[in-house]
């Protein structure tokens, strides 16, 4: 409803946020044709998909701080380090059932010691607790590791001990997805769900 020219644009991060940011234009166009008649045809802005990005150079790490890092959070030779960061929350961000259901499974079928490190927050004591006990339900055989997301140091350690990373997003707010680019900087493999945002990273 505002004076737009040809020029002004809305960037969108991904096909998902587009998608949405169509259907809330539609509804409105909707509304106003039936408030005001169906000759009204407001200015639409562009709608560029530009995604975000990451300094790679943030997430180049040499061999001696991969040997720092690993030592710093327990990792023994040959221990597999799968990676999740973001926040540490089954009902905003990814349920992690299916996270620790499926590295046992890798444990299991290959033999490897595994580890997980879950580098994020909690957002309270409750949360923390259900994802400590479902770590030790759902896989026993994998070690668990939480690092404080909130930590800068804690955060570079994550990225440079990892082997893979792991983020089974399942909830309606990933509109991008930042980790798995990280991740891709930091040459790592990655395991994310084809959902929302995800699709694009």
């Amino acid at each position: 409803t505002q004076a737009l020219m040809p020029w002004d644009a809305l960037i969108c991060t991904s096909q998902a946020v587009l998608t949405t940011v169509r259907v809330i234009l539609a509804a409105e166009h909707e509304y106003l044709a039936w408030r005001f008649g169906q000759a009204v045809r407001p200015r639409l802005p562009q709608l560029p998909v530009i995604p975000l990005g990451v300094h790679t150079g943030d997430f180049a790490f040499t061999e001696e701080e991969r040997r720092v890092a690993r030592a710093a959070l327990c990792l023994a030779e040959g221990e597999v380090a799968a990676l999740f960061v973001g926040p540490l929350s089954f009902h905003a961000k990814a349920h992690p059932h299916a996270m620790y259901a499926g590295l046992e499974a890798a444990a299991q079928q290959t033999g490897k010691k595994v580890a997980l490190i879950q580098c994020g927050w909690f957002a309270n004591d409750s949360i923390g607790a259900a994802f400590t006990q479902g770590a030790a339900r759902y896989a026993p055989s994998v070690r668990a590791i939480f690092a404080d997301g909130r930590v800068a140091t804690a955060r570079d350690q994550a990225w440079a001990a990892a082997d893979i990373f792991v983020s089974l997003s399942d909830n309606i707010q990933e509109t991008f997805g930042l980790a798995p680019v990280e991740a891709m900087a930091a040459g790592l493999p990655v395991v994310a769900t084809d959902w929302n945002g995800y699709k694009d990273t």
